[in-house]
Parts: structure tokens; C-alpha cells; sequence
């Protein structure tokens, strides 16, 4: 994570059409040599443990050190976890959240949340839409980075069919808004059909995973462009560090 920072509240003016961004980590973000647009949606697929919310952390900490307001909807931990994983990175959460820059949304302990923004019935998709819609709009017409952590949770047994028109709706609102956006999936939480019909709504697809390497299980990442119907970079071995986050392996 190399990135400059700016003090909170300072607008960036790099941002707008032509404005771009970055997961904020290196060796991955190497693959992107442009950048991404703000108008991108990222399916994270990857087993429980494999480092997702990480992963998700790093990009908000990007978010927060180039301008971009972050919101990170909580389904599977509570909020106060992430708010500890970007600590981590030396980077205190109060100010941010104070300014509106960084917003947590409860959609994990529902109605017994203390939380500002909190979602009672995240099931609901007609409930959890509207509540992220509004969170989203009251922000206002600004860089803004979105993370769901994780969809799949709040998903769990709903019929398909639902499912992909709740996923196509809510997308085609985030495209629409410039909301660069990070939806995180459990691998095996959901039918392996119902996962293809989601993945092709997403321009770009991430995946976490395990592999042997010498013996020993190594985590991998591996970026597609899911339009082509290929994931064509490599996997790219990666540790996790608590001060730094991901650390991708050097390619020899």
C-alpha cells in the first residue's frame, strides 16, 4: 500500500469520468495497469479464512487515502471487526466516520444493532436494497466505494430466481451511480448454478482460494474479466500480514 494520503475531507480531483481505482495491492493491482472505473462491480469469490475481507479492508483503505468516501456493510461479522482490521493499517476509523468519509452498515445483529446505520432485515432484498440505496444517495454525488461482506450470507436459501433479479436490479443501480463496488461470496454457501447466473452480471470476478505448492497449502488469488468468460492472469500466491494486509509473492 503505497499510496499518498490525503487529510480527511480533501477532495481529490482526479475523480470523475476519467478518474480510476485501484484494490491497493501491489502485485494485484499490477494487473489493472489502468485502473478501473468507478462504474466497476467485483464479485470476490473464495473460501471461508482465504483472506476476503482483507482483501476488503486494503480496498477501503485505498478508497480512504485517495478521497473516496467508503461504505462497508457488515453481514458476517459485526462492524467493530473491520473498523480493527483498517487500525491495523495505522489508520484510526473515528475521524472518517465522523466526516461521513466512512460508513459502517450493520446488517449482522439486525434489530439489536447499536450501530447509526444498520439494516433490521437484510434478508428482505426489497428491505435491503432500499436501506442501501438510501445510505448511498444521502452521500451525495461523490467518489464512493461500496463493500458487501459478504451478499452470499444475506442471500442463504432464497429462491434463484430471486436472487438474480435482485443481483441485476441492484447492479444496474450501482453502475448507474459510479459506486465502485466489491460484493464478497462464500464458496459453496450457494448453488453452483446460481453463482454462474451471478457472475455474469459482474465485469470483473476475483478468486481466493488453495492450492499445493510444495507440499504446503498456499493461498492464491486470480483475476478475470468475467465478459471474456476467462480468468486469464495467473494464480498469484499470496501471505497475509496484520500490519499490511496482503502480501502477493514476487513471479520468478
Amino acid at each position: 500500500m503505497t499510496t499518498r494520503a490525503l487529510a480527511p475531507g480533501q477532495e481529490r480531483a482526479a475523480w470523475g469520468p476519467t478518474g480510476r481505482g485501484y484494490f491497493g495491492v501491489e502485485g494485484l493491482d499490477d494487473l489493472l495497469p489502468v485502473g478501473l472505473s468507478y462504474d466497476t462491480q467485483i464479485m470476490v469469490l473464495g473460501d471461508t479464512g482465504v483472506g476476503k475481507t482483507v482483501l476488503a479492508a486494503q480496498f477501503m483503505y485505498e478508497g480512504l487515502l485517495v478521497g473516496d468516501t467508503c461504505v462497508f456493510i457488515a453481514c458476517d461479522e459485526p462492524p467493530e471487526l473491520m473498523r480493527r482490521n483498517i487500525a491495523n493499517f495505522r489508520l484510526g476509523t473515528a475521524v472518517y466516520e465522523q466526516l461521513d468519509r466512512l460508513v459502517f452498515v450493520d446488517a449482522y445483529a439486525r434489530e439489536r444493532s447499536t450501530e447509526r446505520y444498520r439494516i433490521p432485515n437484510p434478508d428482505n432484498f426489497d428491505e435491503f436494497f432500499a436501506y442501501e440505496r438510501d445510505i448511498l444517495d444521502k452521500l451525495g454525488d461523490r467518489p464512493l466505494r461500496l463493500v458487501v461482506d459478504s451478499i452470499s450470507t444475506m442471500m442463504g436459501t432464497a429462491d434463484p430466481t430471486a436472487i438474480l433479479e435482485f443481483n441485476r436490479s441492484r447492479l444496474r443501480y450501482l453502475r448507474a451511480k459510479h459506486v465502485l463496488t466489491m460484493d464478497n461470496y462464500v464458496t459453496g454457501l450457494l448453488e453452483e448454478r446460481t453463482i454462474a447466473g451471478l457472475s455474469h452480471a459482474y465485469p470483473l470476478i476475483v478468486k481466493m482460494g488453495y492450492r499445493q505448492v510444495d507440499g504446503d497449502a498456499m493461498r492464491y488469488v486470480q483475476l478475470g474479466k468475467l465478459r471474456s468468460g476467462q480468468f486469464t492472469a495467473k494464480q498469484l500466491s499470496f501471505t497475509i500480514d496484520p500490519r499490511t494486509g496482503i502480501v502477493v509473492q514476487r513471479q520468478s
